[in-house]
């Protein structure tokens, strides 16, 4: 491979050529296939009834507007307990090779269901969750809609909550000019 030169030496076009054999690729805009099975994924992710006490969702430690994280040292979760580690952003999670800080889930709908049932975080259990879900006439149609029947289960809500993240991807950044 030819010697990396700094841009606007003599010898610039020699790195830009090796900067093209750069192994990491820009960010690519989300390919959705499935428009309706995001829009209910969107839904779950910011509905706070996902949770025990009716006001944590997805959206609280991995808030949109915040960079996809809630910033703060720790999380807080379920009865203002303070988690033992703050949340990752979610956008370009699903980019990643494993999810959570210590990587024990594979994906982003094992992941989705992690939170619902832990004690510190939405403090639910996927039975109440699911429960809650068929309870909510909207929700039931929507369900039917998109997984062509209305029987709610935690693996569809975690499919469509993974779909949506799916969808959190950053293309364009200043990075990803600097590779292209």
């Amino acid at each position: 491979a030819p010697a990396m030169k700094k841009a606007g030496s003599r010898h610039s076009s020699t790195w830009a050529a090796s900067a093209r054999d750069e192994p990491i690729e820009p960010i690519q805009a989300a390919k959705v296939t499935n428009p309706a099975m995001v829009e209910l994924g969107k839904k779950l992710f910011f509905d706070p009834r996902l949770s025990r006490s009716g006001f944590i969702s997805c959206n609280s430690c991995h808030n949109l507007s915040m960079g996809g994280s809630d910033n703060l040292k720790t999380s807080i979760g379920d009865k203002w307990q303070q988690g033992p580690i703050n949340s990752p952003t979610v956008l370009n999670s699903s980019l990643a090779v494993a999810q959570f800080w210590d990587g024990r889930a594979a994906d982003l709908k094992e992941q989705a269901g992690g939170p619902i049932a832990n004690p510190g975080e939405m403090a639910f259990t996927h039975d109440l969750a699911v429960g809650t879900l068929r309870s909510i006439p909207g929700y039931v149609a929507e369900f039917k809609s998109v997984f062509g029947s209305a029987a709610i289960n935690i693996d569809k809500v975690t499919q469509a909550i993974a779909a949506f993240e799916e969808t959190l991807v950053t293309p364009n950044s200043p990075f990803d000019a600097w590779l292209k």
